[in-house]
């Protein structure tokens, strides 16, 4: 959710996966730092009457760099994020809100049952990145590719 309003239809198309009974969603996760991005996946959840649980990436992937001649650097974003938060007014509007990308992530695993995740990973690869990457940790005492090998059936990206 930054500047092309097609993973809005992805979300989308997950949310009707899950009302066919075909998906069952366990997290979402905002993957640039720009930081109403995730307010957009919160309306959208909002809207599909589903309480899933959110995550953000916190850095600064996603940013453009300052104009020249001085002034500060924006993010990369569509209109789209803002009129949806403005005219919904979601639960979440910012990353500050939710939890890191990353500690979802691994919580969202740890809690599933063996071999049984697909992981759909929609445009950037950062937070799919910091979980292959990751150490063990109070969340689970695997690394992230062991937690991945133990608990993740398919990745599926489209990037």
């Amino acid at each position: 959710m930054s500047f092309d309003v097609d993973d809005v239809g992805a979300v989308c198309l997950a949310h009707a996966l899950a009302d066919r009974g075909e998906a069952h969603l366990i997290a979402m996760l905002h993957n640039s730092g720009y930081p109403e991005g995730v307010g957009a996946l919160s309306v959208i959840n909002e809207y599909y009457g589903r309480n899933v649980v959110l995550g953000a990436f916190k850095g600064t992937f996603g940013r453009q760099p300052p104009p020249k001649g001085g002034g500060e650097a924006d993010w990369v974003r569509g209109p789209f994020i803002q009129d949806l938060i403005r005219n919904w007014q979601p639960k979440v509007s910012q990353a500050s809100q939710v939890s890191d990308a990353l500690h979802v992530y691994r919580r969202a695993l740890v809690g599933a049952a063996d071999h049984s995740v697909v992981i759909a990973a929609i445009g950037f690869a950062t937070n799919l990145a910091a979980l292959l990457q990751s150490q063990p940790d109070h969340i689970s005492p695997l690394h992230g590719t062991d937690l991945v090998q133990r608990k993740v059936r398919r990745v599926v990206w489209q990037g």
